[in-house]
Parts: structure tokens; sequence; C-alpha cells
């Protein structure tokens, strides 16, 4: 990793610096600066990544500013990424499936939509573990902004099934539904997140994989028990988390003392960044160098949680 991180001087800021960024509320948390600026700067780019704060009430203001300021693109995250739709002239149809974007792409005064998180975590998915989605059956567990995204990019890469468990069913039952007429499909389940139901455990042994696409695990509450108890998982199952702080949760931890082949979340941030630099620039980014700069920042983050 040191060697990735090593002689990658930092583009100066000039008249000629590309700016683009991120509007979330909050983005204190954020790992994307460091990842995308390191980024530029080995792919030698005059770009500049900057996180903006932009609370709800602002957001129209703050893309209306994106033209105002000829910034070249912007990410979106939490809360932003269904209201933002509105203000965009246009969205990709992956986009539109989503039901969310988390990338404004600037094409002379006309703001382009994309979502590139559930082409990021498709790429985790193959590059990271090696696992090709087409025929395969998937447990989510959540149903939250995070899930659609991916359970509508499963469809799309040929999965059997996807079952959505959730603490509130009713919200399961409700995205199960929106997206089984969305996608004219019927592989959309609900299902009650409950280890201790008979339903909940008959869906664990069916499938080949599980997703966590929920906060829970997310530091500060990263020492709470495992969604799911280590003696209800098969060795067969991928186990995947898009929670990265910890990068081994809980649930991770808990698959892991089975057997389980397992994902770690930061990968996904990794390749969703990735494509939305490609999206920016149409390069490729060095998703080597970024992987190595976000595991940096959160082995830091996590030596000051030891502290605590």
């Amino acid at each position: 990793m040191q060697e990735l991180l090593r002689d990658i001087p930092i583009q100066p800021v000039t008249g000629r610096t590309r700016v683009v960024g991120l509007f979330g509320h909050p983005v204190s948390h954020t790992l994307s600066p460091q990842m995308q600026n390191r980024a530029f700067a080995a792919m030698k780019l005059p770009y500049i990544y900057v996180p903006w704060h932009v609370l709800p009430e602002r957001l129209g203001a703050a893309v209306e500013a994106v033209r105002a300021l000829n910034l070249a693109g912007v990410n979106i995250t939490l809360p932003h990424k269904n209201a933002v739709i509105q203000y965009l002239d246009e969205i990709t149809p992956e986009a539109r499936l989503f039901g969310a974007v988390n990338t404004i792409q600037v094409v002379g005064e006309r703001l382009i939509g994309h979502n590139t998180d559930g082409p990021g975590f498709l790429l985790s998915l193959k590059e990271q573990a090696g696992f090709d989605p087409a025929g395969k059956r998937f447990l989510l567990l959540g149903a939250g902004g995070s899930t659609r995204p991916i359970a509508t990019q499963l469809m799309l890469s040929g999965a059997a099934a996807v079952y959505i468990a959730n603490r509130t069913y009713d919200k399961a039952a409700a995205l199960c539904q929106t997206l089984n007429s969305v996608n004219w499909t019927n592989i959309f389940r609900s299902l009650p997140l409950d280890s201790a139901a008979a339903e909940f455990r008959c869906a664990l042994q069916e499938v080949d994989a599980v997703v966590n696409t929920s906060s829970a695990g997310m530091y500060p509450h990263h020492r709470e028990p495992s969604l799911i108890p280590s003696d209800l998982f098969s060795p067969h199952l991928l186990v995947c988390d898009i929670v990265y702080t910890p990068r081994r949760t809980a649930l991770l931890a808990a698959a892991e003392q089975r057997g389980c082949a397992t994902l770690a979340g930061y990968h996904m941030l990794v390749y969703q960044g990735a494509l939305a630099i490609k999206i920016w620039t149409g390069l490729e980014a060095p998703v080597g160098l970024m992987t190595a700069t976000v595991e940096q920042e959160l082995i830091r983050a996590e030596n000051e949680w030891a502290k605590d």
C-alpha cells in the first residue's frame, strides 16, 4: 500500500483548475476528497474535489450554482439523492430505474444525473469477490436509500431472486412492490428482518449471497451485535456489507467465523468514485491507488476509535 501512496505530488490550483465535489448533509465524515484528489493527482489532471455542506432547503440553489460557478460536476450523497432529480435537465435510464442520482455531469448548460452506486457495487462484487450475480439468489438487509440501486443492479445483472428484509416489514414490502412493478419482474420478495423468524432463516439457507444495505454496524455503533448471528451463516455464502466504517463490521466478522467469503463496503465506495471520474473526464481512474488511499484513511480512523 505504501508503494502506491508514495511520490504523488498534488496538482497546484490555478486559473485552469476544474472544480468537482460533493453535495451532502453532513459531509464531515466523507473520504471522497482524499480518494478523488489523490486519483486526480496520479492522473495529472487539473481537477480538485471539494465537499460542500448543503442543507436540504438550499439544494436547489446549490444545483443552480453548478452552472453559475462553471463546475465540472458533483457527487450527491445523503439526504439529496432523490430530491436532486427535480433540479436536473436529464437523468440516465439507469438512474431513473434506481430512483436516485449520485453524480451530476455537466454537458454545456445541461445537468445530467447518473447513478454509479449500483454499477459500483457490481464492479466490487465481480472484481474483488470474483462473484457473478447472474443466476444467483440474494438476501438484502435493509430497505433504505441504498437498497433500491443495489437491488435493481442485481436484477439487471441477471439475479434469479432478490429477497429484501427489513425490521419495518411494511417498508420492505412497499419497496418490493415498486421494484416488481417498475421492472416488470417478480424476482423481488419482502421478508421481516428477524433472525428468529422461520421465513428469514429459510431464505438465508436458499441464497448465495447476503448484502447489508443498511447503516447497521456503522461507527459509532460498530460494537453492536451482527444483524445475523454467526451460527446462522452457511460457509457457502458470500457476505457483503456496504458499511465501511469500520472495514470489518460485526456482520463480516460473524460471517468469517463460519468460513464465509466476505466483501468489505469500501470497495463499493472506490468503484462508484472511479465511475464518477470517468463520467467527468472520460478517463479510467486508478482504482488500486484509490483503494490504498481509502484503506489508509480507515486505518487512521480506526486507530482513533480504539482510544475511545
